[in-house]
């Protein structure tokens, strides 16, 4: 932890100098002439950007956060150009971050810094390729193709700036938190961008009064996008309340659904999986035993001796009776069912509960069926104790391409499922995607 604490300010250190540095060389390259109409406009953008911070929104568990200040920001740069929309900028997060929220100062000094950047970027962006700044004419048509390619830019720099941060901070690989970052709220953002040429346009015609109206669409976003976000979460608390009733009650397979889905994060990745695809897995790995929540199962999983016929039956139709159960949560994709139901289909087809071979598995359940069979050799059980690494390594070499897939089997070796140092994580550190 310290050692990531180290990083963490170093990384915060380096990024704060170079947005100063930045911010420096665009004041003298920018130079921005000082008049009454020019301060009445900054400090109505100012107004509305620290109103729009104030509207942020929690997007994770870790105090990650979104909003919309970035179209007056984005709004500053069409109508008083670079300075005053980095100003703005600065202004703006140095009076919510440190004062208004009063953040620890290496998060707060990581949003100044990342804020100004990323705006010092949209700005030599918009100008190199002919953007130009006025407060009493607004010509579109001529500001639209280098307004976007500026939004491209600050959003750019924006998620490089953030996925980097929460690389060090998760111990994650870059390129993974900068697609996951890349591929959800981004999208959001760049699209609602252009309501920054609307805030413009609307300056221009009818001044400081008319930019009210534009606090209007501001919280109707937020609301819409709150309202979504909470849904998202509120079945991210189910599914954790799924997984826990069903494995507090049992010892043996405690937090053993948690390490099935980060093993099985880690093989997909291994295999070129990326983003949704591999929330997917993780999701499906949460709840691939979720059909044992019956209370018939408790008897089951404590019984050291062996399984009757009946009892044999039984666990085979914990697939069907998990996607059963699923099956009401409708904002699950049916990818995760399928992986939860043929989690135990074996590769040369002799699993159940369908008999599905090879490809015809889903490569989640392939995944899964390994990552569950690793967790079940390590961990302690009523009927054996727990096996050494170096013989499930064995067991999974001696049933590559039987129970499991060959090519699945490799990517768990490389993405280190058996190392000793592995991390795993607990119950609370889960956030599964519901999508």
């Amino acid at each position: 932890m310290a050692r990531i604490s180290r990083r963490l300010h170093y990384y915060v250190v380096l990024l704060f100098v170079t947005a100063a540095v930045a911010t420096a060389l665009t004041v003298i390259v920018f130079p921005a002439p000082i008049t009454s109409p020019a301060l009445i406009a900054f400090g109505t953008l100012l107004a509305l950007a620290i109103v729009s911070s104030l509207l942020a929104l929690t997007v994770t568990e870790s105090g990650a956060s979104t909003d919309v200040s970035f179209i007056p920001y984005l709004a500053a740069l069409v109508l008083l150009g670079p300075v005053a929309a980095i100003t703005i900028t600065i202004v703006d997060t140095f009076v919510t971050e440190f004062l208004f929220l009063r953040k620890p100062f290496h998060k707060a000094g990581f949003n100044l810094a990342q804020s100004a950047l990323s705006t010092v970027a949209a700005a030599a962006t918009y100008t190199a390729f002919g953007g130009t700044t006025s407060l009493s004419t607004l010509d579109l048509r001529a500001s639209f193709p280098p307004f976007i390619l500026g939004v491209l830019a600050y959003f750019l720099v924006n998620s490089v700036c953030v996925s980097h941060f929460l690389s060090i901070a998760e111990e994650r690989s870059f390129p993974d938190v900068w697609r996951e970052a890349a591929g959800s709220i981004i999208i959001f953002d760049v699209a609602m961008s252009s309501l920054a040429l609307a805030v413009a346009f609307l300056y221009v015609r009818w001044g400081p009064v008319a930019l009210l109206s534009a606090i209007v669409p501001i919280i109707g976003l937020r609301y819409s996008y709150g309202v979504n976000l909470e849904l998202q979460q509120l079945n991210q608390d189910l599914l954790r309340v799924l997984v826990k009733t069903l494995e507090a009650r049992d010892q043996y397979t405690s937090g053993h659904s948690i390490r099935v889905a980060e093993r099985s994060r880690r093989i997909a990745s291994r295999l070129g999986l990326r983003g949704r695809r591999v929330r997917l897995i993780e999701t499906a790995a949460l709840l691939h035993d979720i059909g044992k929540i019956d209370l018939a199962y408790g008897e089951i999983l404590r019984q050291a001796g062996p399984l009757t016929p009946r009892q044999r039956e039984l666990i085979r139709a914990h697939p069907d009776k998990g996607v059963a159960i699923m099956r009401s949560v409708r904002s699950l994709d049916p990818e995760i069912l399928r992986c939860i139901r043929h989690h135990h289909e074996w590769y040369d087809g002799s699993g159940y509960p369908v008999g599905l071979a090879g490809d015809a598995i889903p490569l989640g359940a392939r995944i899964i069926m390994i990552s569950d069979s690793v967790d079940a050799m390590l961990t302690d059980r009523p009927y054996r104790s727990a096996l050494s690494l170096e013989k499930v390594r064995q067991e999974l070499l001696r049933n590559s391409g039987s129970q499991f897939d060959s090519i699945v089997v490799e990517a768990a070796f490389s993405a280190g499922v058996l190392d000793e140092d592995g991390e795993l994580p607990g119950v609370d550190d889960f956030v599964p995607v519901p999508a």
